[in-house]
């Protein structure tokens, strides 16, 4: 081993953001269940067993690294409860998160379903389709029960116009017809949109936070479309979008795809801060974006995953040595995974890279000289596969 990892959980705690960057991790649902070998269909379809379960991962995670790396929520519906407004049945399977039934089957589809969800209310929305029903029973639930406090489920963010899309019709039916049928899929991203800016409104109306001046997007979609494509179907409601509910603070977009050909479009929406695929590198963002936080941009699969601790320490250098060399100040970067971290991750790779932003990433003081001499090995171009 080229380190020797001696994780002080108080020091972390007290130092970040003032001594050292920033550094997060969150395991998911599906890390939970790879983790206990818990069948993916039985924890997204029954959310009393999700509930016992992500309370007893939680604990034993903590008892092996005690941070919050599994926060609370009401349910986790993998990716699909934004969508499910527009309706379609969620499917589950044992290996796998749920995905929706296609709503749009044939692109004149899209305007039937306009008509429809343009007459539901503001406050309709939140309650429109199945899972919706199943988020406002839990909701209730964990307030009567253990005293939280309702919260709606739009007002921090929402997935992407394009991964919205792409649930309703089937990801590769949204691509192909948007060369075949653009008038159509324009109305569908125009809907989604429109339904969107009602929807959040709702949110926030409910969790009395109209105030609140930050707004995200977590879409992988947009990675598979030219930059062209992005803008012309999906940018333009996205900024609408920011500049409501995000009018001057932080715009977050989040994409486990490669974004790097979509820098541009991104900066002229405004965005400020990126957690964006690994085959761009810090340097890369900041050589484009040079006011834009960078939460990332460790790989995911190569490093965090089946790397060892040495490599993810190197791989948390390499961001921190990218970020001095742009001339940037530390406070601009968040260590985490560039994309969500896969399930069988250790949390022996977690521990790495939360010390190495602690010891790497000095915002007061030196790097200790004996780490600072240690050699980086990690070179991204040659282990990430660049597509």
């Amino acid at each position: 081993m080229k380190y020797k990892i001696e994780f002080d959980l108080e020091k972390f705690k007290s130092g970040v953001n003032s001594e050292f960057v920033n550094a997060q991790a969150d395991l998911d649902g599906d890390w939970i269940c790879y983790a206990y070998d818990i069948p993916m269909d039985r924890y997204y379809a029954d959310y009393t067993y999700q509930r016992q379960v992500r309370k007893e991962a939680k604990v034993q995670v903590e008892r092996i690294l005690p941070l919050p790396l599994i926060g609370d929520v009401v349910i986790d519906t993998g990716v699909v409860l934004n969508a499910s407004l527009f309706g379609g049945n969620p499917l589950y399977h044992s290996n796998s998160t749920p995905v929706l039934t296609p709503v749009i089957n044939e692109p004149s589809d899209v305007f039937q379903l306009a008509k429809k969800i343009d007459a539901i209310s503001d406050e309709g929305l939140m309650h429109e389709g199945v899972l919706h029903a199943a988020y406002w029973k839990e909701a209730e639930y964990l307030k009567e029960h253990e005293g939280l406090e309702m919260r709606a489920p739009a007002s921090d963010g929402t997935k992407g116009i394009a991964t919205v899309a792409g649930q309703l019709c089937g990801v590769s039916q949204f691509l192909l017809w948007m060369i075949t049928n653009p008038e159509e899929m324009k109305e569908l991203t125009a809907l989604v949109g429109r339904t969107f800016m009602r929807y959040i409104r709702a949110s926030r109306i409910f969790d009395n936070a109209q105030d609140q001046d930050s707004f995200y997007f977590a879409s992988d979609v947009s990675g598979l479309m030219s930059p062209d494509f992005y803008a012309e179907f999906c940018a333009h409601h996205e900024e609408a979008l920011y500049r409501e509910y995000a009018t001057s603070g932080l715009r977050f977009y989040h994409s486990d795809s490669n974004m790097k050909q979509h820098l541009g479009v991104l900066h002229q929406m405004g965005v400020n801060a990126v957690n964006i695929g690994p085959m761009i590198s810090t340097g890369d963002i900041i050589g484009q974006c040079p006011n834009m936080k960078v939460f990332g941009q460790v790989p995911p699969v190569r490093v965090l995953w089946r790397g060892d601790p040495d490599l993810v320490v190197d791989a948390v250098r390499c961001d921190i040595n990218d970020m001095k060399a742009a001339g940037k100040d530390l406070s601009f970067l968040t260590v985490c995974t560039a994309g969500s971290i896969n399930p069988g991750t250790p949390l022996e790779n977690i521990k790495a890279m939360m010390w190495a932003a602690m010891e790497f990433g000095k915002i007061r003081g030196e790097v200790r000289k004996e780490l600072a001499s240690i050699p980086v090995e990690f070179n991204r171009k040659e282990l990430v596969n660049q597509v």
